[in-house]
């Protein structure tokens, strides 16, 4: 009896908490980095690490976080010919004190990580993102929430000391549908 106890207990536990943390490493090959960045949870320090390894130095660097990271895109954000790491993290900050997913931009400047941008707030509250690259540029494009039901897809890009909004390229939409246009 009481092992069947123990059992159902535990496995009610283990359902109810969710054990798995964001982990992801993307290569970077540009005329100033080769090598990859990568972001992983160190559960033992109870702090997500984002680190970058330079294959052609064999220099590396690491930055710490204790608030939890969603999302890592990469992508020559502000134009400078270098791969900058986009991190979804979710944190408060001094003007809004609520857990809130928003968007931190960071430069790899000679094999060390820099901050390039920390967002406090996107137009309005940040659910997913993408790094877009073309011709024009790279642009940054979000899904926001409008509201509990609605969302909509705004594009950014970088203008001298940061993000700057763009446009509104649809909106009151639901989440899946969202989702499905993010990349298009």
């Amino acid at each position: 009896m009481s092992t069947t106890i123990i059992l159902v207990a535990s496995f009610y536990i283990s359902s109810c908490t969710d054990n798995t943390y964001f982990s992801k490493s993307i290569p970077i090959r540009d005329a100033y980095f080769t090598g990859k960045v990568t972001v992983e949870k160190i559960r033992k320090l109870d702090k997500y690490s984002i680190s970058i390894f330079d294959s052609l130095t064999g220099r590396s660097d690491r930055i710490y976080t204790p608030y939890d990271v969603f999302e890592m895109k990469t992508g020559d954000v502000n134009h400078d010919g270098r791969t900058d790491i986009c991190i979804g993290i979710i944190k408060p900050t001094p003007f809004d004190p609520v857990l809130k997913k928003r968007l931190f931009i960071f430069q790899i400047d000679r094999d060390y990580i820099r901050p390039l941008w920390l967002s406090s707030r996107l137009v309005r509250p940040l659910e997913e993102f993408a790094v877009l690259s073309n011709e024009g540029g790279c642009r940054i494009r979000t899904i926001e929430r409008e509201n509990t039901d609605l969302f909509c897809i705004n594009e950014y890009k970088w203008e001298s000391f940061g993000m700057t909004f763009i446009k509104t390229l649809n909106d009151s939409l639901h989440y899946a549908d969202a989702q499905s246009l993010l990349l298009k």
